[in-house]
């Protein structure tokens, strides 16, 4: 049986069979963001193909059509599975509820039109009851504002509270996630901005775009405070706007009044004052549609012409990066309303200054470059000297966007308490609050159920007890029940981290930083005199002995006894074997002054346990008391010999220190 989601779009792409919907069509036919409508798109190729009666042929440039091959079993199986979709009474995913809640939630707010139950629950293909339930969750998220829903049979459903508490719902669900989530640009230069927060200034527009009953998209405010922000910043460093706005605007004009406004304010918190020009580029971006047609006109170019070369060169970029720009929708209208101050200034033969320059070629020279290469060949721009500057402004919005690509790749996360009762449901609603869509909370478990639990799909583990002497494959990060600012902190950067990883992989001198890194750390880590090859036959026990006799040598202290025992007890809560070749033994507490890592290589195998009977390497970890020792950085290394069977090998076969440590910086000097 097809999901809800799967249904809507068979249906959307049965009845346009004869033509091809780009995934943004049918993203806006389901109401749904444009990675979403994708993944249910393939979900839906893949039970179609199962089925063998159709596929779905994407076609670059096109989109997808629905392609029957078996006519017979294919209206069986859609008359089948239509019927199904409208009598089913299953619970709808999470995803699919915060959606329609979402949707909801922007009828309420910012349409004009009247709202009711039966309408909206045809709009969205579910049933009345669906839509019921979800406002009851509606109910709950406003309920925090001093705001009502409320319903009357000729007005449908409205929601009743002060504008006050009404702008501050808007700000926190409508832009504070995606403020920070999705628009890294944001945060490259709020810290620049002396005395004024970019919340402050989201604010300000927010509070007079409303009062002034003027209805703005999302991204036209996202692009308003970039505007304002960057504004703000050149009149920081002294730069001066020495260009006229592409039009003029009545005094009188509403759009005119509010630019005052939102700058009287902005000047009054921060005792700058800004150019008379600025209120005319500020009613400029509010009254958008109005002026593009003007600007693109001068350009030889209708806006469909521009937005269509605009989506072939971030097509061009993708088939070069790991990225997905051309999806992203407030990339492409954000750059779309980029392009009118800018062909104003290319049209004038002038440019401004931008303050972010010197950052953004130091810390994205590879982004910086690429949007340079691949912006320089649109037909836009080929008659026109484009500056460094003026580049720089366009990199500030591929950057968002490709944090924003792996920002929307979730963090999946497991967490882990003492009992898996009480504490861990406080732990995961705070950490649901906080976070929302930035991570997936896989799993609430128990210490004691962590030897049972698959990790392959885990990015991040967060637990309420101390897991610092248990090695396991992801980054844990211990935090308190009651989940404090410090926690939030510790949480936020692990994320960045991991996000941030994928970015610097991108970046080929961030690689050779991590290249280097992990030989330091190896060069740290293993030591001649913690290194013992084992030829012909050997057991488990001997091995751990001569293991912690090394140790024993080098802390010059007895540990036989109480590192044998603390062994055993790590393995009786779940076992140290990564692998049918390598193993990964370690105290639950620490013995040493000094972390170790002591080695065993033991080409004929040894039997570990009943399972696992050709164990080749031995890892034995020994944290320090103080806890300085990298002990997850060095098991996060080992996964490397996990994945790849010639590494493996070739440690598996060293017969000397020098051929073992060798071969693992080897491994890692091949990425570089």
């Amino acid at each position: 049986m097809l999901s809800k989601r799967e249904t809507q779009i068979l249906k959307l792409l049965f009845d346009h069979k004869h033509t091809y919907l780009t995934s943004q069509e049918i993203a806006s036919g389901i109401d749904v963001s444009n990675r979403t409508a994708r993944k249910y798109l393939h979900l839906l190729e893949d039970a179609l193909k199962k089925e063998s009666i159709a596929t779905i042929e994407a076609k670059q440039g096109n989109g997808y059509q629905l392609k029957v091959e078996d006519a017979k079993k294919f209206d069986e199986f859609y008359l089948e599975e239509v019927k199904d979709q409208s009598t089913s009474k299953d619970i709808t995913t999470i995803q699919e509820s915060n959606d329609r809640q979402y949707y909801i939630l922007n009828r309420l707010f910012f349409e004009q039109s009247e709202v009711y139950v039966d309408s909206i629950a045809d709009e969205l293909f579910v049933s009345r009851s669906t839509i019921s339930n979800d406002l009851v969750e509606v109910k709950k998220l406003i309920a925090p504002y001093q705001i009502e829903l409320q319903s009357k049979s000729n007005k449908g459903i409205f929601i009743v509270g002060n504008e006050q508490n009404i702008r501050h719902f808007i700000m926190n669900y409508f832009f504070m996630e995606r403020l920070h989530d999705n628009l890294f640009a944001f945060s490259m230069y709020a810290n620049l901005l002396e005395g004024i927060s970019v919340e402050e200034i989201v604010i300000i527009v927010l509070d007079e775009c409303r009062e002034s009953q003027l209805k703005l998209s999302d991204f036209i405010v996202y692009n308003l405070v970039l505007h304002i922000g960057l504004a703000i910043k050149r009149i920081q460093n002294g730069f001066l706007m020495d260009i006229q706005a592409p039009m003029t605007f009545d005094e009188r004009s509403i759009e005119y009044q509010t630019a005052l406004k939102i700058l009287a304010r902005i000047e009054n918190a921060m005792g700058i004052t800004f150019s008379s020009e600025e209120a005319d580029f500020i009613a400029l971006h509010l009254k958008n549609k109005i002026t593009a047609k003007t600007i693109f006109k001068k350009a030889d170019a209708t806006e469909e012409e521009i937005r269509t070369q605009l989506i072939e060169t971030l097509r061009a970029i993708d088939q070069d990066t790991p990225f997905d720009l051309e999806h992203d929708t407030i990339l492409v209208d954000g750059l779309m309303i980029h392009f009118i101050p800018l062909l104003t200034r290319l049209q004038n033969n002038s440019s401004i200054e931008n303050p972010l320059l010197t950052e953004i070629k130091t810390q994205y020279p590879d982004l910086f470059e690429l949007t340079v290469n691949y912006f320089s060949k649109m037909s836009l721009f080929k008659s026109y000297q484009v500056t460094e500057s003026e580049w720089a402004y366009l990199a500030i919005h591929i950057t968002a966007a490709v944090e924003r690509y792996f920002n929307e790749q979730k963090t999946h996360v497991l967490v882990i308490c003492a009992t898996g009762l009480g504490s861990s449901q406080m732990i995961k609603n705070r950490l649901e609050r906080e976070f929302g869509t930035r991570i997936l909370i896989e799993k609430v478990i128990s210490y004691y159920e962590i030897a049972e639990q698959d990790l392959s799909q885990i990015d991040l583990i967060i637990s309420s007890i101390n897991l610092g002497n248990v090695v396991l494959n992801a980054p844990i990060v211990n935090v308190s029940v009651f989940l404090g600012k410090e926690d939030i902190k510790k949480i936020n950067h692990e994320i960045s981290s991991n996000k941030g990883g994928h970015f610097k992989g991108f970046k080929e001198n961030k690689q050779t930083e991590m290249v280097e890194e992990n030989v330091e750390l190896i060069k740290r880590s293993f030591k001649p005199e913690l290194f013992y090859f084992a030829e012909g036959q050997s057991t488990k026990e001997t091995v751990l002995k001569e293991l912690i006799g090394k140790i024993e040598t080098v802390e010059e202290t007895d540990l036989q006894e109480s590192f044998l025992n603390q062994l055993k007890l790590r393995e009786s809560y779940s076992s140290v074997v990564f692998s049918e070749f390598m193993a990964v033994p370690h105290p639950i507490e620490a013995l040493t002054k000094e972390g170790h890592v002591a080695v065993a290589v033991v080409p004929d195998g040894i039997v570990w346990s009943e399972k696992c009977q050709s164990i080749q390497l031995v890892f034995l970890l020994s944290p320090d008391k103080l806890g300085k020792f990298e002990i997850e950085k060095v098991s996060q290394m080992l996964v490397e010999i996990m994945e790849d069977d010639n590494f493996r090998k070739a440690l598996a076969f060293s017969d000397t220190f020098d051929n073992f440590i060798q071969a693992f910086i080897d491994q890692f000097e091949k990425k570089a």
